[in-house]
């Protein structure tokens, strides 16, 4: 039988193969290389680093604020009658003392004159029992009697005079008549207002700080704040509340700064800086900051001389090319380039910034 050529070249090479597989085995046993064994390991991934430590950072609390007058008071009627002057205009300045609503007087005049002439008859009486006392013709008894309502004619005096007084209602304070309540042919009954006066100087900035902020200030610290227009003023913390809003779960706080011309207005949206305790962190470059596969903000640093570290942190301010944060160790070896190749546990190849190849 006569065998197809193919199947003979077919042969013929698979014959070829094998004995060439036998040949390069024996070469290499003789040699003393064993099957399967690399000759060299794969390189390290390289990665460059910087040494940081830790340093006090000036920390800085920023606040969300508006401007409030010291005091606002609404000036109330302490009797009734109809307003016939109104003698401040609204936004003034005033004094304390001075009248801004003055009342009709009625019949409060011949109040007092009526007062005046009871105590005139009530006191020459207790006069002449005094005398015939002296010489025996009364009795103690009632010439303490006359006494006690001649008192009472006095006390009817001062009520009769407080009462006159209180058509003329008064500024209670140095500041500046705000809000006019009541106009002239106005009737105002006892309790009715007549008009808002606002002291403000000195005048406060008022905020709402969280609670994990609240312990660190204390009233007499120093404060800067900067007005919606960009003026700046300094001041000190007057007051800071110890007991949260329980909406918000928040404390307000009060930054008290001079006002003595009264440029500055209540209302006004402000933005409060205090200047709190330094506190140990961290000066790096914001390029460095890397999330794990948990979304957690961090940084990769070496331990151990290669081994590579993921370390979640607290990104305290940013400047920019540069941050603060907080969570390392005090001295701590970063990875400030090759860090988005490397992942938690990766040996690496570790160049210092600054260094040659």
């Amino acid at each position: 039988m006569k065998l197809n050529t193919s199947y003979l070249s077919a042969a013929g090479i698979f014959v070829a193969v094998v004995l060439l597989f036998t040949v390069g085995t024996v070469f290499r046993s003789d040699a003393g290389i064993q099957p399967g064994r690399q000759t060299s390991e794969h390189p390290l991934f390289e990665v460059v680093t910087r040494t940081v430590t830790a340093s006090p950072r000036p920390a800085e609390l920023r606040l969300r604020g508006r401007t409030e007058a010291i005091r606002a008071v609404t000036v109330r009627a302490e009797t009734g009658g109809r307003v016939v002057e109104a003698p401040v205009l609204e936004g003034s300045p005033v004094v304390a003392g001075e009248v801004i609503c003055r009342l009709e007087v009625d019949a409060r005049a011949a109040a007092v004159d009526q007062a005046e002439a009871d105590l005139r008859s009530r006191q020459l009486e207790f006069e002449a029992a005094a005398e015939l006392q002296a010489r025996g013709h009364r009795s103690a008894n009632s010439v303490a009697a006359l006494e006690a309502a001649r008192d009472g004619a006095r006390a009817q005096l001062r009520a009769a005079r407080e009462e006159l007084a209180n058509i003329d209602l008064r500024v209670p304070f140095d500041g500046y008549f705000d809000g006019r309540d009541a106009e002239i042919g106005d009737f105002l009954r006892t309790g009715d207002p007549c008009g808002t006066v606002l002291q403000l100087d000195p005048i406060l900035i008022v905020a709402e700080v969280a609670e994990r902020d609240v312990s660190a200030l204390q009233p007499g610290m120093p404060g800067e704040a900067r007005l919606l227009g960009g003026a700046r003023v300094d001041g000190s913390i007057r007051f800071v509340e110890r007991r949260a809003n329980p909406a918000t779960r928040t404390f307000r706080v009060e930054l008290e700064v001079p006002n003595p011309d009264g440029l500055i207005r209540s209302g006004l949206t402000a933005e409060i800086r205090l200047n709190l305790q330094p506190e140990p962190a961290h000066r790096v470059p914001a390029s460095i900051l890397a999330l794990d596969s948990n979304g957690e903000l961090g940084v990769r640093i070496i331990e151990n001389g290669d081994t590579v570290r993921f370390l979640p942190i607290q990104l305290l301010s940013d400047d920019g090319e540069q941050v603060w944060i907080s969570g390392l160790p005090e001295t701590a070896e970063v990875i400030v380039l090759g860090q988005d190749f490397v992942s938690d546990g990766t040996r690496v190849e570790v160049r210092p910034e600054g260094a040659s190849r």
